[in-house]
């Protein structure tokens, strides 16, 4: 979570916007959890339907990298890279 901060942070004028989803049962749980990693992003709460629809939640963690045209353009499933998900994300941004 710190790193999609600092990205926010620093790409955010380019176009990046990261979007958490909580598949906490209990959306208190993520109220908390968003506090203390004091972010600067957006969380929603997910559920089983949200899951389906992106071909369904077997492992967290998971993201996915998608364009401003709605677009899936990759997805990193477990203990991702986050430098190979930077290298990914910045050709999208705008200059």
């Amino acid at each position: 979570m710190p790193r999609f901060v600092a990205w926010q942070t620093q790409y955010g004028s380019r176009g990046l916007q990261i979007i958490g989803i909580s598949m906490d049962d209990d959306p208190e749980l993520a109220r908390k959890m968003y506090e203390k990693q004091r972010l600067n992003y957006p969380v929603a709460m997910g559920d089983d339907k949200l899951g389906r629809l992106y071909g369904g939640v077997l492992g967290l963690p998971l993201a996915f990298l998608i364009d401003s045209q709605g677009k899936v353009q990759a997805l990193f499933r477990g203990e991702a890279d986050l430098n190979l998900i930077e290298e990914e994300f910045k050709p999208l941004l705008r200059p």
